[in-house]
């Protein structure tokens, strides 16, 4: 219980902070509380993926994203915002759209549905995870990687000045 708060927190932390390089370090937080969630939930393989993926490498890529883009850290969280009532009804909406999901879910509904979908004695183990991923879904696996560079070398673009600004 305590593990989900300290991750909720630090949700709410990434989302109200005005300092943008504070909200990623938070976001570095809520991603460990959300491994820490999966190694409670039994997954342990799922908590390392977590950690090496989400908080090393990607929360390293948005670090590095602020540090090269003088222009992201100049706006605050009141210039970020143009619409505040907009924003709080688009989230209100996506909220309700996703407790609606949840509550409508199978496995709040019956729990007995999800064992009676799959055979009794299926592995779903480091090595049946690892072929899913390198076979059926190897192209978009590594697409997301070459999107993941495509956003680093538009995160330098972005962050290189121009001479005649200044």
């Amino acid at each position: 219980m305590a593990l989900a708060g300290i991750t909720v927190g630090a949700a709410l932390g990434v989302v109200l902070i005005p300092n943008i390089l504070r909200a990623a370090l938070f976001l570095g937080l809520t991603l460990v509380g959300v491994a820490g969630l999966f190694v409670l939930m039994n997954a342990p393989f799922l908590a390392a993926v977590q950690i090496m993926i989400y908080v090393g490498a990607i929360t390293t890529m948005i670090i590095l994203a602020i540090f090269l883009s003088h222009r992201v850290m100049k706006i605050g969280f009141g210039q970020a915002i143009y619409n505040p009532i907009l924003a709080a009804a688009a989230a209100g909406v996506m909220f309700l759209f996703l407790f609606i999901t949840v509550v409508n879910s199978v496995w709040i509904n019956d729990p007995r549905n999800i064992i009676a979908a799959g055979p009794a004695n299926q592995d779903i183990g480091v090595e049946a995870i690892s072929k899913a991923l390198l076979q059926p879904y190897v192209f978009p696996f590594e697409l997301a990687s070459v999107v993941l560079l495509a956003v680093l070398v538009g995160a330098v673009v972005i962050a290189k000045e121009d001479p005649r600004d200044a």
